[in-house]
């Protein structure tokens, strides 16, 4: 039965210290963290000593409410001497700040000695000119530009900086690519997905690896004659590979794990699958090798003549497969003379592979499978997996 007297609801999440209201509103975008001031008195101070800020115009009803929210948050309402650890800025379509308003937002941004920058300019039809100052903020440990258009520069100084992702970032030439990634001497992690424009009378020489990264992502057309920047790391995603060649790739000493995302087979010279054989011994540590998807625009047949007679002879084996490969996948197997062959040198000369997983939407992928499981194996304990 009840007594008839309820029970007092109890706020327990405002009783707590204000570093930790200030933690939990740090994972929320920065206009919803503003709307917590609405809860009570105790609530309207916190949200402005939040270190991590997130402006993205499409919570917002126009831009011209956005533009007075970001403003009035930067420059009204917070402490000046209030630090940024971590700022987002992200724009779409009619989001219209003009250069001199970018360069006023992230003067103060940098002067709050930031930490993570990502500046989001993918909404935007036309590429976005980044403003100079963020090219010697020396705190930044974290870089994320996208849409961005990098003019001429002096110099950056960014002796902190560990991750650095680009996404469509236009550079008037390959050697102001090279000497933005130079400007990052501990670098770890590149994902540099980036439109570089290609000058053909440039030619870079002498180029230096970073010695420190552990994780690149890259698109092969862009970096053609720049592979030797990245060769140092241990984890290589490469999309839109073509054209790859031995002739033109450094070696990859500490490279344990590779991805090719959308391989194209040298058909032009008829090599088949021999184009990817022959860089092979350019990395001669991998453990785990994955390939999504590959093309071959050539119809005829005997393309691979050459593949297998490289591939009958074990003398010839590179290094990582006689020693190291010990997972191998293919994915949208199409079952092409050219990816059979591949997969057959495989599993035929290595010597520790594990498994090789092989990924096919086609119908007839039974058949094609069946193809594969009765291929001669170095690795008696190896496995086929098929999804």
């Amino acid at each position: 039965m009840s007594s008839g007297r309820s029970i007092p609801s109890v706020d327990r999440i405002s009783d707590l210290p204000d570093p930790i209201l200030s933690h939990i509103l740090s994972s929320l975008p920065t206009k919803f963290a503003a709307t917590t001031s609405l809860l009570s008195k105790r609530w309207k101070p916190v949200w402005l000593s939040v270190l991590i800020l997130n402006f993205d115009d499409k919570a917002f009803k126009d831009f011209v409410t956005f533009r007075k929210f970001v403003y009035s948050t930067l420059f009204s309402l917070r402490d000046k001497n209030t630090s940024i650890q971590s700022f987002t800025l992200k724009l779409g379509l009619f989001s219209r700040f003009r250069q001199r308003e970018y360069n006023r937002i992230f003067k103060l941004v940098m002067q709050g000695g930031v930490k993570n920058l990502n500046f989001d300019m993918t909404g935007k039809h036309c590429y976005i000119k980044l403003p100079p100052r963020i090219l010697s903020c020396q705190t930044l440990q974290i870089l994320k530009l996208a849409n961005i258009k990098m003019w001429e520069f002096d110099q950056v100084r960014f002796p902190y900086l560990k991750i650095l992702h680009f996404e469509r970032v236009d550079f008037t030439s390959p050697k102001c690519f090279v000497k933005f990634l130079y400007g990052c001497p501990i670098l770890e992690d590149l994902n540099a997905t980036s439109h570089i424009c290609q000058t053909s009378s440039l030619v870079l020489e002498n180029l230096n690896a970073l010695p420190n990264l552990v994780n690149v992502r890259i698109n092969y057309d862009e970096m053609d004659n720049l592979m030797t920047l990245v060769s140092k790391t241990r984890i290589l995603h490469i999309n839109q590979v073509r054209g790859m060649t031995w002739k033109t790739l450094p070696m990859f000493p500490n490279l344990t794990h590779m991805e090719l995302d959308s391989f194209h087979v040298s058909t032009r010279e008829r090599k088949g699958c021999r184009s990817l054989v022959e860089i092979l011994p350019h990395f001669p540590n991998l453990q785990h090798f994955k390939i999504w998807f590959m093309f071959s625009s050539y119809r005829g047949e005997g393309i691979c003549s050459e593949c297998l007679k490289v591939s009958s002879d074990p003398t010839i084996a590179p290094e990582c497969l006689t020693s190291q490969l010990k997972t191998f996948s293919i994915k949208g197997y199409k079952g092409s003379e050219c990816e059979f062959n591949f997969v057959k040198y495989i599993l035929q000369h290595s010597k520790v592979l594990e498994t090789v997983t092989v990924k096919s939407s086609r119908l007839e992928k039974k058949q094609m499978l069946m193809k594969l499981a009765l291929c001669p194996r170095s690795s008696t304990t190896s496995k086929i997996l098929f999804g």
